[in-house]
C-alpha cells in the first residue's frame, strides 16, 4: 500500500503531464487545477500552516507510465554518462529498467486515479505532536475502486511519546484493520483485526533484554508465542501454549560456577510415538581448562552422561548410557599416530579384553595433507592381531577435474570377520585388496552432464570378489560388473558371470536412435525420435518383446485445425509384461496387439464446428467411438452427438435468461437456472431429484 502512494506522490512531482480540468470543491480556501493534478487545501489559521487543516488530492496516477514511455529516451541521455561508473550496465538494459515489467509494478499499472481527503492537525508538531488521517481511493483503470483509511498520530502519554499507526482496508474480500503503535525505541504493538480473527504482536526491547510475543485469537480460542532474549540474565527462552494446555518452554541459560561456563537446556517436550511427554534438562559442563561434561536427564532420570578429558599427549572419554552401557576410551596421541584404547572394563564389547588401535597418516605433501597419503591401522584384542589395515589414498581438485584414488588398500589377519560370521562371509579370509576411483572432467561433456568415470575393485586371497566399471568418458558410455555373489544370490542370475551394458547415440537427420544394450540374454532397448514420431522396442535376441510407436499429425490454417494421432503397441506372448497383464486383468488386460486412433477437427473456427473420433482395435475385437461437437453462436445451443456400439444426441438449449433445457435423444431431462450466488436444477424426468446448489 505504501508503494502505491509512492507512486502517487509522484505523479504530484512530474510537472509535464496534461490532463483535464476538474471543478472546485466548496469549503476550501486553496485551489491547485492543472496538468492533471487537483488539489484543494483549507487551513484552520492561514497565518500557521502547521496549526492544521483539510485537503483534497486527486492525481492522474496512469500518466507516469505513459510519461516514462513517451519520453524514455530522456532517461537513457540522463543516465548514459553514469551507467559505467555506477550502474556498469548498457543502455538498453537501462530502457528495460524503466519500463518497469516487474510483477510488484504490474499492480500500479492497473491504476488510473489516485484521490484522498485529508484532515490533519499540528498545533504541537515542533514539540513532536501530530494527528493525520486519510480517507483514500486508488481508481483501477477497469472502473473498480479500492478505498480504505489510514491514520498516524503521535501523543504524549504518561511522559512518554507513542506512535500509532492505522490502516482500515474497505475493498479486501476479508476486511482487514492494521493497527502499529510504537514508544520508540523501546515497545512496538501490532495489531492485525479481521473476520479471520486477531493477531497481535509485542516486540520490547531496552539495553539488556528483547522480547517478541505474538497472541493469534480465532473464534475464542487464543493461541501464543514468545521469544525472551536476556542480556543481563543470560538466558534464551522460547514458550508456546495452546488454548486449556500447559506452556511448552525452551529456554538456553549460561552460567559461570567455579570461574568456568555452563550451558543449561530445559524444556517441555509434548507425547509423541517415540517417547513420552515430559520435561528435559541438558548441561553442557566445564569443569577445567579442558575437562567437559554432557549431561542430560529425562522426568528426573538421568539418560546420558559424556565426560571429555584432554592432556597434552592424550584424550579420555567415559560414556554411560542409562545403567547398562558403559564405555571408556583412551586416546594418545602424537604428530603422526593415534591410539585408541579401549579398556577391559568395556565387556560389552571388549569380551573383557582391553582393544587396542593404532591409526598412522604419513601424507605425500606436508603442506596440504589432504591431497593424499598412505593410512595405516593396526588393531590388537589382548595380545591377538585383530586386523591390519591400511593403502594409498589420493585426492585432485583443479579447474581441469576433480579425482578421488585409493591404491593397494588391504584387509589383513581378519580375526574380526570370523567373529561377524552371521554375515555369511567366508572366515578363509587372509587377505584382502581393494582399488577405487572417482574420475569428473570438468570441461568435456556427454550431452548435458560432466564425463565422469568410476572404477572399483576387491580380491580375496588373489581371488576377484568384484569389479564394477561405469565410465561417459570413452566413445560409447558403458557399465560393467563382475559380482558373481551378487547376481546368483540377489538378482538369481546363473547365465553369466558379469553384466555389461553399452550405449549408443546415432543422429541421422532429424531421426535420432539410442540403443541401449546388455550381454545378459543379447537384450535391446532400441529408441527412436522424429519430428512426427516416437518409438521404443524392447528386444531379447532376435526376438520383439514390446514395440511402441506414437505417431502425430497437425495442421493449422486461418480457419481450420487438425489433429490426428496413431498409437500401435505390441506385446510377444513370452514377454513378462504380457504375462503379468494376463495374470492380473485377463478380460480387459490381455491383448498382444493394440491399435488406438485419435482424430480431432475443427472443421470451422468461426462457426465453431468441431469433430472427434477415436478408434480402438484389440487384436480381433474392435471398438468405435464417434464424437461430434457443434455450437450455434446465434442460437447459443450446444449439440453433442455420440455414435459406436449405440447413438446418443444430447443438447443444451437456452430457454430464458441464464436458464437451460439439456435433453437425450429429444427428451428433456433437467432444466438448468444459472443465478449469482446459486444453481438450481429443476427436474423434468420422475427418476432425477431436483437439485439447489
Amino acid at each position: 500500500m505504501g508503494l502505491k502512494v509512492l507512486v502517487s506522490l509522484l505523479a504530484l512531482c512530474t510537472s509535464t503531464i496534461d490532463g483535464a480540468t476538474l471543478p472546485y470543491h466548496d469549503g476550501y480556501d486553496y485551489h491547485f487545477n492543472h496538468m492533471g493534478v487537483h488539489l484543494d487545501l483549507a487551513l484552520n489559521t492561514k497565518d500557521n500552516l502547521m496549526i492544521g487543516g483539510k485537503a483534497y488530492v486527486e492525481l492522474p496516477v496512469s500518466s507516469i507510465y505513459e510519461f516514462i514511455e513517451t519520453n524514455i529516451h530522456m532517461f537513457k541521455d540522463l543516465l548514459a554518462p553514469y551507467q559505467k561508473q555506477i550502474l556498469d550496465t548498457s543502455v538498453v538494459e537501462i530502457g528495460k529498467l524503466f519500463k518497469i515489467k516487474t510483477s510488484m509494478f504490474k499492480e500500479f499499472l492497473k491504476i488510473k486515479t489516485f484521490k484522498a481527503d485529508i484532515t490533519f492537525s499540528g498545533e504541537k508538531v515542533l514539540e513532536g505532536i501530530y494527528d493525520i488521517a486519510v480517507d483514500y481511493t486508488f481508481v483501477l483503470k477497469d472502473g473498480t475502486e479500492e478505498k480504505g483509511t489510514l491514520k498516524m498520530k503521535r501523543e504524549k502519554v504518561g511522559g512518554k511519546f507513542i506512535t500509532s499507526v492505522e490502516v482500515v482496508s474497505k475493498s479486501l474480500t476479508v476486511p482487514t484493520k492494521i493497527t502499529v503503535i510504537c514508544n520508540l525505541p523501546y515497545t512496538h504493538d501490532i495489531t492485525v483485526t479481521g473476520s479471520f480473527g486477531k493477531l497481535f504482536i509485542n516486540i520490547a526491547n531496552d539495553v539488556s533484554e528483547l522480547s517478541v510475543r505474538v497472541v493469534t485469537e480465532y473464534l475464542g480460542h487464543q493461541y501464543k508465542y514468545s521469544a525472551v532474549l536476556s542480556l543481563a540474565k543470560k538466558f534464551f527462552t522460547l514458550t508456546y501454549q495452546e488454548p486449556s494446555e500447559q506452556p511448552k518452554t525452551f529456554v538456553i541459560k549460561h552460567k559461570i560456577v567455579n570461574s568456568y561456563p555452563r550451558i543449561e537446556i530445559t524444556g517441555y517436550v509434548p507425547a509423541t510415538s517415540y517417547y513420552k511427554v515430559g520435561e528435559f534438562k541438558t548441561e553442557l559442563i566445564q569443569n577445567q581448562l579442558y575437562d567437559y561434561e554432557v549431561k542430560h536427564t529425562y522426568n528426573g532420570l538421568e539418560i546420558l552422561k559424556l565426560k571429555i578429558g584432554l592432556t597434552q599427549a592424550n584424550m579420555e572419554i567415559t560414556l554411560a548410557y542409562r545403567n547398562f552401557l558403559k564405555t571408556r576410551m583412551v586416546v594418545d596421541y602424537t604428530k603422526k599416530m593415534v591410539t585408541v584404547l579401549f579398556p577391559k572394563t568395556n565387556t560389552w564389547i571388549t569380551g573383557n579384553k582391553s582393544i587396542e588401535v593404532n591409526i598412522e597418516y604419513q601424507p605425500t605433501n606436508k603442506a596440504n595433507p589432504l591431497e593424499g597419503g598412505h593410512i595405516k591401522m593396526v588393531a590388537m584384542k589382548g595380545s591377538v592381531p585383530l586386523f591390519k589395515f591400511g593403502g594409498y589414498f589420493g585426492l585432485i581438485i583443479n579447474a581441469a577435474k576433480y579425482e578421488l584414488l585409493f591404491k593397494n588398500f588391504y584387509l589383513e589377519n581378519a580375526l574380526i570377520i570370523n567373529e561377524l560370521g552371521h554375515l555369511e562371509i567366508s572366515t578363509d579370509i587372509i587377505e584382502a585388496k581393494f582399488n577405487a576411483k572417482i574420475f569428473i572432467d570438468l570441461i568435456n561433456k556427454y550431452g548435458i552432464l560432466n564425463k565422469i568415470a568410476v572404477e572399483a575393485k576387491a580380491e580375496k586371497n588373489t581371488e576377484v570378489l568384484f569389479n564394477i566399471i561405469f565410465t561417459t568418458v570413452e566413445t560409447s558410455p558403458k557399465l560393467y560388473i563382475y559380482f558373481p555373489y551378487f547376481l546368483k544370490n540377489v538378482l538369481n542370475i546363473h547365465d553369466v558371470n558379469y553384466l555389461e551394458t553399452k550405449l549408443e547415440y546415432v543422429v541421422s537427420g532429424y531421426e535420432h536412435t539410442i540403443i541401449t544394450s546388455c550381454n545378459y540374454k543379447n537384450m535391446k532397448h532400441i529408441l527412436k525420435i522424429t519430428p512426427t514420431m516416437v518409438a521404443y522396442e524392447f528386444m531379447v535376441g532376435q526376438l520383439s518383446h514390446m514395440k511402441h510407436v506414437e505417431e502425430f499429425k497437425i495442421e493449422n490454417t486461418a480457419n481450420s485445425f487438425l489433429f490426428g494421432r496413431k498409437t500401435t503397441f505390441h506385446l510377444h506372448e513370452t514377454s513378462y509384461l504380457y504375462k503379468t497383464l494376463c495374470h492380473l486383468y485377463p478380460n480387459y488386460g490381455c491383448f498382444k496387439d493394440m491399435n488406438i486412433n485419435y482424430h480431432l477437427e475443427i472443421v470451422d473456427k468461426k462457426a465453431k464446428k468441431a469433430d472427434l473420433c477415436v478408434s480402438v482395435l484389440k487384436d480381433t475385437g474392435k471398438r468405435h467411438c464417434y464424437l461430434n461437437v457443434e455450437y450455434q453462436p446465434s442460437t447459443k445451443e450446444l449439440v453433442i452427438s455420440v455414435t459406436g456400439l449405440s447413438k446418443m444426441y444430447l443438447a443444451m438449449t437456452p430457454i430464458g435468461e441464464n436458464k437451460f433445457e439439456f435433453t437425450v435423444d429429444g427428451e428433456p431431462l433437467v432444466q438448468i437456472v444459472m443465478g449469482s450466488k446459486q444453481i438450481q436444477i429443476i427436474t423434468l424426468h420422475k427418476d432425477i431429484p431436483a437439485i439447489t446448489a
